[in-house]
């Protein structure tokens, strides 16, 4: 299934007349449970916890009338959510023992299932050669494996030579180059494809929006953003693309908060920022924007704010500890850390963690184990609830790229990229893949594009 278009259908339109009123969140869960992912995935995908998908899909199943991950489904197919190819089976592709466990946690029904009747077991005993054939079968084998496994492991009497050890293969690869060099932009994964979009060019700011394809290693240039801007973020959230706020070409900060649909290829715009910001750090927490300090035209703020894609509007929360702007934010294991950043007397190495759920009490704010040197305008994500840090200005060059491990709240480094350091970078993570885009190298912006294995998945056989 391809959660993009159904043939002959514009993607997103619905076949009925009446359709159930779904949240941005819980078309994005119906969207995935559609494609196959399990409650964890989709928890893991939305940086969410596996009870919240359970509630969302409650809701889901009561709003389209759905008794089972597959009904859900086919509602998800009807209504134009996804694609289904003419050779693929229309049924959901968890619909196993444990989605059916965890399908029957979120639906109120209960379904009984009569076992269906089993073969007859075969009349009479056994003649004597099938009860020690298989015996004397097994042992043969057994003496040949162990054979085999002796004549590998000492092959000759004579000495083996000692080989020098492998080389390891590096974890970072050059991919193609983004078409239009620029810093300050903002990134976003949505469906495994890149969205490169606005920053500032060796010809001033500017709205371009590339995208790249990392199956084919090529880009394309899409539709423009309205309004030119640089030093912003972008996060994705019910399969749209949220980009506030941002530093004009006039130099004047902007409050206005655009909203890119990539399966339309269009813009719009929501409910503008509180007050104008740039340099903010950006987070995607439970299908909500948090905006994190950032750059007001005069100073340096510690405020944060909460969006609602729902409602279409801004809450105040609690603020930051520490004022900063040009810092990272990224969600794992249930908080968002906001770390690194400037202020007015320079780079930072604060590492700050934030629990949403808290906001109001004395515990919201925590301050974590700071980062092993000062560091700004680098590009952070997080994948399997470790945050990676690439880049950065602020201290030594070139600054090793890190990973920061909440449950321990420990730092460590990690291979660094081929060629001199880079800031103003953009960094998304498609599957287990960091993909580091753009920036600035020197005082030069850059078309620079390399990618990193986060995370490898090794499958060792069983044999039985």
């Amino acid at each position: 299934m391809d959660p993009r278009s159904v043939e002959g259908q514009t993607p997103g339109t619905s076949n009925s007349d009446e359709r159930p009123e779904l949240s941005e969140r819980e078309r994005e869960i119906l969207i995935l449970v559609a494609t196959g992912a399990s409650n964890k995935l989709i928890a893991q995908q939305l940086v969410i916890s596996p009870n919240t998908v359970k509630v969302h899909l409650r809701n889901i199943f009561a709003k389209v009338g759905a008794a089972s991950r597959t009904e859900a489904a086919l509602y998800a197919i009807r209504e134009g959510l996804v694609l289904v190819t003419s050779d693929a089976p229309v049924v959901a592709a968890d619909e196993g023992p444990t989605a059916q466990a965890e399908a029957a946690e979120a639906t109120p029904q209960t379904t009984s299932l009569a076992p269906g009747p089993l073969p007859a077991p075969a009349a009479g005993p056994r003649p004597a050669w099938q009860r020690w054939a298989s015996p004397l079968v097994i042992a043969v084998a057994l003496v040949s494996v162990l054979a085999l496994v002796y004549v590998r492991v000492r092959p000759l009497a004579a000495p083996t030579p000692t080989l020098a050890p492998p080389t390891p293969l590096p974890r970072w690869i050059t991919r193609a180059d983004m078409p239009t060099a620029r810093t300050g932009l903002a990134v976003a994964t949505y469906e495994n494809q890149i969205y490169a979009i606005a920053g500032e060019t060796v010809n001033g700011i500017a709205g371009t929006v590339e995208r790249y394809d990392p199956a084919t290693n090529t880009w394309t240039t899409l539709r423009p953003k309205p309004q030119p801007v640089t030093d912003v973020g972008a996060a994705v959230i019910g399969g749209r693309i949220y980009v506030p706020g941002g530093r004009q070409p006039s130099g004047a900060v902007t409050d206005v908060l655009e909203v890119y649909d990539p399966r339309q290829d269009e813009w719009d715009t929501r409910a503008p920022l509180p007050v104008a910001l740039s340099a903010y750090a950006l987070a995607d927490f439970e299908g909500h924007l948090f905006l994190l300090g950032g750059w007001d035209g005069q100073r340096y703020v510690a405020s944060v704010y909460e969006y609602s894609p729902d409602q279409d509007e801004w809450t105040e929360r609690a603020p930051m500890p520490t004022a900063r702007g040009f810092s990272g934010a990224a969600a794992a294991s249930g908080r968002i850390y906001v770390m690194g950043g400037q202020d007015a007397a320079g780079p930072l190495a604060t590492n700050e963690e934030y629990a949403p759920e808290q906001d109001g009490g004395s515990t919201a704010w925590q301050a974590r184990a700071p980062l092993p040197q000062p560091r700004c305008r680098m590009g952070i994500v997080s994948v399997a609830n470790i945050v990676h840090i690439v880049g950065g200005e602020g201290g030594a060059q070139p600054m090793a790229p890190l990973e920061y491990f909440p449950q321990s709240n420990e730092w460590k480094t990690f291979e660094t990229p081929a060629g001199p350091s880079w800031s103003g970078l953009g960094l998304t993570v498609v599957e287990t893949v960091l993909h580091a885009i753009g920036g600035r190298q020197s005082i030069t912006a850059t078309t620079q594009h390399q990618s990193y294995q986060a995370i490898y998945t090794v499958s060792i056989p069983v044999i039985p």
